[in-house]
């Protein structure tokens, strides 16, 4: 990662987002789950203790606007993981708005039909939600699976796709 982070703030249809990003484009964006002091510090294990920060919730309103309504900007990414995750994540971010895909679907597109506890691993790691949709990975009888910030919410997020696809305006 780039040596600076800036993060921010935003409101969505399903709560409270933080989005980060480097010099290099998008690192982090989740779901707030508990309250933002904690969730700083959560996200600064990951981006390094003494990382240089600033806020800027602008950037975080972009990148709400782009994902909730449709806004078209483009958003470039800074991932880092393993190579595995690295895979994964782009083969995840194949899966059409309001469409899914299973974990052993993703398991052998990325040439590892074996690997599905592995990909299943990789996804739960996933640092950047909705841009690396992984709410969009079911498992192969139908069922939602888990989500790191509740079943609940990937089940909304689903119907929400769903429902914006159907309508065309995905």
């Amino acid at each position: 990662m780039s040596n600076k982070v800036e993060f921010g703030f935003s409101e969505s249809p399903f709560g409270e987002i933080i989005v980060a990003r480097t010099w290099n484009g998008v690192c982090d964006l989740q779901f707030l789950d508990h309250n933002r002091l904690e969730t700083i510090h959560e996200l600064a294990t990951r981006w390094g203790q003494y990382t240089p920060t600033t806020q800027s919730d602008t950037m975080a309103q972009t990148v709400e606007r782009v994902i909730f309504e449709g806004y078209d900007h483009p958003i470039q990414l800074d991932l880092h993981g393993t190579d595995f995750q690295l895979r994964v994540w782009h083969e995840v971010m194949k899966i059409p708005f309001g469409q899914t895909a299973t974990y052993q679907q993703i398991a052998e597109r990325i040439g590892e039909p074996k690997a599905v506890r592995a990909v299943a691993t990789a996804i739960a790691q996933n640092p950047v939600a909705m841009l690396v949709p992984c709410h969009r990975v079911i498992h192969s009888d139908g069922t939602p699976g888990e989500y790191h910030w509740g079943r609940e919410l990937k089940q909304k997020l689903l119907a929400w796709e769903a429902a914006k696809a159907a309508k065309g305006n995905a």
